[in-house]
């Protein structure tokens, strides 16, 4: 692998089941490189203007303004021109050229509609209102579907696609949720907050103030009172209740994790962070790791992993519930996409680890 690189690491999204471990960067001779499960792919040998990286594939724009997508050890020319915006997911590549919405999906192209108003891109779903048809569908699968038709009504007031569910404010303000091919009508009024992850959805009552979760396919009441914040991620839930107990719902098991508020927590998919200057814990899988009696000055968390830097400059990485040696050098930089950590020890030597292995 050429080391000398000029870092140009990009956001991901959370791994999907057919995902890999793809990254993309710059190097030092401006060629565009993929990090594709170990092996180095010579994408592009012109600086490109812009790119993500997602589950299993790479979309960016190349130097002479095309769009492409790379998957599957292939280069797919996409359009001849910039999208408007293009989104990268676990599964899919969502893009919009002046409101005509289309989906790359394993090797697939589908034009969703040529006139979309609302949209929400998740890992797998698309939710996006036909102006044309005038209704509400949903791309999943590669298969578009209605989940409701507003001809002679509007369009929703506001929408939210998970991961593999969407949820949104109606044009009559009603609270629905669309989960496997069922709309769930939830409430006839529109939640003071909802947010969307993997089979889930949250919200907070406007009427009674409960703090209600939708889970594959049941609603319950988690709170009678509303939480001072709340967060969602795949099959789970992180709030601080009214009290300040630190709670996660997962996989449907309701867990109280701490009995005081921490000063700090993130969640993204299927881990949480949590802490304050004398301890930095995780939660991952139904279980709670103590990582260190001290805050980490940065962290960085994706999918099941975090990685972040030790007292001693030392760079630490957890994923899937353990501990895993990356390197006794000291790092200048780092960045976790996934489960996959980009990290240099000098100037412009860069190295990735995935899978037990350095690179």
């Amino acid at each position: 692998m050429n080391k000398r690189l000029l870092l140009s690491l990009l956001l991901l999204a959370t791994l999907g089941a057919t995902a890999q471990n793809l990254n993309a960067y710059s190097d030092i001779l401006h060629y565009f490189r993929i990090f594709d499960d170990g092996k180095m792919v010579e994408a592009e040998y012109l600086p490109v203007t812009q790119a993500q990286v997602g589950g299993n594939s790479v979309a960016y724009i190349d130097n002479s303004n095309n769009f492409k997508i790379y998957y599957d050890g292939e280069t797919h020319i996409e359009a001849d021109n910039k999208p408007d915006k293009f989104y990268e997911t676990d599964n899919l590549v969502a893009y919009d050229f002046n409101k005509r919405l289309t989906v790359f999906e394993r090797g697939q192209t589908t034009l969703l509609c040529y006139q979309r108003g609302i949209y929400s891109v998740g890992d797998s779903v698309v939710a996006f209102f036909d102006t044309i048809a005038y209704s509400l569908k949903i791309y999943k699968d590669q298969e578009i579907k209605e989940i409701e038709p507003l001809y002679g009504k509007g369009q929703p007031q506001k929408l939210k696609a998970g991961d593999n569910i969407v949820s949104y404010v109606g044009y009559n303000g009603y609270f629905k949720v669309y989960y496997r091919g069922r709309l769930y009508e939830l409430e006839t009024y529109a939640p003071t907050q909802f947010k969307a992850g993997c089979n889930t959805v949250a919200y907070i009552d406007k009427m009674t103030q409960n703090f209600k979760i939708f889970y594959k396919g049941n609603l319950m009441v988690l709170e009678s009172f509303p939480p001072t914040s709340f967060k969602v991620g795949d099959d789970l839930v992180a709030y601080v209740d009214n009290t300040g107990n630190f709670k996660v719902y997962y996989m449907g098991e309701l867990s109280t994790v701490s009995t005081y508020e921490p000063q700090y927590y993130d969640v993204e998919d299927h881990v949480v962070v949590f802490g304050d200057d004398m301890n930095f814990n995780a939660y991952y899988d139904g279980k709670m790791t103590k990582l260190e009696s001290y805050k980490p000055d940065s962290y960085q968390l994706d999918y099941n992993s975090i990685a972040y830097k030790d007292r001693f400059n030392k760079l630490r990485f957890f994923s899937e519930g353990n501990y895993q040696d990356v390197t006794n050098a000291i790092i200048n930089s780092y960045k976790l996409t996934r489960n996959v950590l980009m990290y240099s020890t000098d100037v412009d030597e860069f190295h990735f680890f995935c899978n037990g292995k350095n690179y």
